[in-house]
């Protein structure tokens, strides 16, 4: 019976899912529909917009990321160069 309710609770997760990613296509594709001065849908130029904007960002903290993981190996290299050593010397 949980295994039911387990798998239930999943699908109904990936419904809600699919419907809020069509929700933010159309958000982005849909038409400018405008009541007064106000315009709702169609936000694709603004879409494009942020996307240029944080890519420079995202490259920024990819790189620091990987900087920082060849430092930490550039560390663990030289304490394992130590641990062979006194071994070694053992």
């Amino acid at each position: 019976m949980g295994d039911n309710m387990s798998s239930a609770g999943n699908i109904l997760k990936m419904l809600i899912g699919i419907v809020v990613l069509v929700i933010g296509l159309v958000w982005y594709t849909g038409p400018k529909i405008s009541i007064g001065s106000y315009e709702f849908l169609g936000y694709w130029e603004e879409l494009k917009t942020v996307l240029k904007a944080t890519v420079g960002l995202f490259l920024l903290f990819v790189g620091l990321i990987v900087a920082w993981m060849g430092y930490d190996d550039y560390k663990m290299d030289i304490e394992m160069a130590k641990e062979e050593k006194k071994e070694e010397t053992k």
